[in-house]
C-alpha cells in the first residue's frame, strides 16, 4: 500500500477505535497539521511491521463488511494488534505515543498534537498551560454538548 492509502486507512481505523468521526480526525482544513502529526508519530513509533499489520487487519475486517464497533472489538481483542490499537487511542486522546502494552515512557507527538488532544474536547477543558478561552470561562456552561465531539453510546444489542 502506498503512503496516501496508508493515511486514509489509518484515518478510518482511528474512527473505528475512537468513535470520533473521520471528518473531525482528518478535516479538509488542518492548518496545524494535527492529522499528519498523529499519523507520522504512529508510523515512526509503531514501526513498519506493526503499522502495516494493523492497517492490513483493519482493511480485511472492513472488506468482510464489519461495522466500526465490531472492527474495534476484533482489533483490540487481538494479541498482536490490541496493544498497538490502544496506543493509537491514547495518541488521539492524549497527544502522546505510549509504547504498546505500557502506560509509561510516553513520547509527545508535538505541541500541536498535544494541544489538539481529544481528551480536552471531550472533557471540555484545556491542556495545562494553554487556553484559547478568556479568563473565567469555567463559570459558564460548556460551549458545545459532548455529543458534538463523540456520539452517544449505542444501546446494547437485543438478546435473542
Amino acid at each position: 500500500m502506498d503512503e496516501d492509502e496508508a493515511r486514509t486507512i489509518f484515518a478510518e481505523l482511528s474512527q473505528a477505535l475512537t468513535g470520533i468521526a473521520i471528518g473531525k480526525l482528518r478535516p479538509p482544513n488542518d492548518p496545524n497539521g494535527v492529522f499528519e502529526g498523529v499519523y507520522h508519530t504512529f508510523a515512526r513509533n509503531a514501526g513498519p511491521y506493526a503499522a502495516g499489520w494493523i492497517l492490513e487487519r483493519f482493511t480485511t475486517l472492513k472488506t468482510q463488511g464489519l461495522d466500526d464497533d465490531r472492527i474495534a472489538s476484533a482489533i483490540l481483542g487481538d494479541a498482536d494488534n490490541g496493544p498497538v490499537a490502544q496506543s493509537i487511542i491514547k495518541l488521539w486522546l492524549l497527544g502522546n505515543w505510549y509504547t504498546p502494552g505500557t502506560s509509561r515512557n510516553a513520547t509527545v507527538a508535538s505541541s500541536n498534537v498535544y494541544i489538539a488532544g481529544w481528551v480536552w474536547k471531550i472533557m471540555q477543558a484545556h491542556p495545562m498551560g494553554y487556553s484559547m478561552q478568556e479568563y473565567g470561562y469555567w463559570a459558564e456552561p460548556p460551549p458545545a454538548p459532548l455529543a458534538a465531539y463523540v456520539p452517544p453510546p449505542a444501546p446494547p444489542p437485543a438478546k435473542p
